[in-house]
């Protein structure tokens, strides 16, 4: 209700609930809790996406946050679809923690670190050889950052 009244003021506040209850649902267990949670990560990247195109200083970084968390929703689905709209998501997330990065590395790198661990993930999954190849390129970049 708020959102729709004053969204201005209360859609960064509606997409970062529903981030949360997306990372809430799957717990409850059950294939309908891991649909719910999958339509409240879309939801929450849908609008995050729309801020950061209006503001992106403000909301590039909430953005690859859900998109984050869009990522873990898909890969829970399991299907062939979904892996690879995980992937998209994943790396999209990557690209703009990158971004951040080069910016402004103190506060970002170890956002990127995580994303490109994510990727990796998600390009293992592939299971294709190339696939597995990017994933440690990847994988090495994130431990690279750490170190």
């Amino acid at each position: 209700k708020l959102a729709t009244e004053q969204s201005a003021a209360y859609l960064p506040d509606l997409a970062k609930s529903l981030r949360n209850l997306a990372s809430y649902m799957p717990e409850q267990g059950g294939t309908a809790s891991r649909g719910e949670a999958l339509v409240c990560a879309k939801e929450a990247v849908d609008i995050r996406r729309n801020l950061a195109a209006e503001r992106p200083a403000a909301y590039l970084p909430d953005l690859a946050t859900s998109l984050h968390n869009l990522t873990v929703r898909l890969s829970e689905q399991g299907s062939a679809a979904s892996q690879s709209e995980a992937l998209s998501c994943a790396k999209e997330a990557a690209d703009i923690r990158r971004k951040l990065a080069d910016e402004q590395p103190a506060a970002y790198l170890p956002d990127l670190a995580m994303s490109l661990n994510n990727l990796a993930i998600c390009l293992s999954e592939q299971g294709d050889a190339a696939s597995r190849r990017e994933a440690l390129a990847y994988a090495r970049e994130a431990v690279g950052i750490y170190r």
